[in-house]
């Protein structure tokens, strides 16, 4: 019920025990098209939306997410904020900010042990598993996907991911409909050349039949050398 500015952007709480980042969304909203004070009660200021990616770590209340209530995530996703951003005595968050509090429909109770399931966990890309993914446009002519699990450039489960086959699902339309608009552009997945060592390596050991490792033999030695390197640039 407060206006919260933490950062223009996501926040990543490095020290956090379940590894969480938020982003706040109001910043995003312009006012003319989208305006807060006319739902829910009136009163919220921010909406600050938050991800627990260390699901399976124990949190401040020696708990994994797993192993907590609905209203025990809550208390304990919020204390972890504070512990990060309350600190060089600067209050950023503080208990009576909290006019209303939501968790994604796809966590719920379970009534044993563990407390919670997820409904809808992320999709992870396994070896081999592209020739089993669909195209934005299926063999259906007006069927078209968006989303993280089609084939694209990225292919990864990523909101990047889900965009790209967004843009080729709307190339399809087009092409299919033979509407006169300018096609949605798209581009090769950026990958940094400081990691090329590890895609080599990985790819490798890929075509060797060998399973992935958390092993870099020599490559640990190559990456210090170009940091080095880096470094003195």
């Amino acid at each position: 019920n407060e206006e919260v500015n933490i950062n223009k952007g996501h926040v990543i709480y490095s020290d956090s025990e379940w590894a969480l980042t938020s982003i706040s969304q109001l910043q995003f909203w312009s006012g003319n098209t989208f305006n807060v004070a006319n739902h829910y009660n009136g009163k919220i200021k921010t909406i600050l939306s938050v991800d627990i990616s260390g699901w399976h770590s124990p949190g401040l209340n020696g708990k994994i997410a797993d192993e907590c209530s609905l209203e025990e995530i809550r208390d304990e996703v919020w204390a972890q904020l504070k512990k990060s951003l309350n600190v060089g005595g600067k209050t950023v968050l503080r208990d009576e900010q909290i006019e209303f509090w939501f968790i994604d429909r796809d966590i719920c109770e379970t009534g044993t042990v563990p407390k919670t399931k997820n409904k809808e966990p992320l999709l992870v890309n396994h070896t081999n598993s592209w020739t089993l993914r669909p195209s934005a446009h299926t063999f259906i002519p007006n069927l078209f996907l968006a989303s993280d699990y089609v084939k694209t450039f990225t292919d990864l489960a990523t909101m990047e991911g889900a965009n790209e086959a967004a843009r080729r699902a709307v190339n399809s339309i087009i092409d299919v409909s033979g509407a006169k608009a300018d096609l949605c552009k798209l581009w090769n997945l950026h990958e940094p050349d400081f990691l090329a060592p590890f895609r080599l390596h990985d790819e490798k050991r890929y075509h060797k039949g060998l399973p992935w490792k958390n092993e870099f033999s020599g490559i640990e030695t190559m990456m210090s050398e170009i940091k080095a390197k880096m470094h003195k640039v």
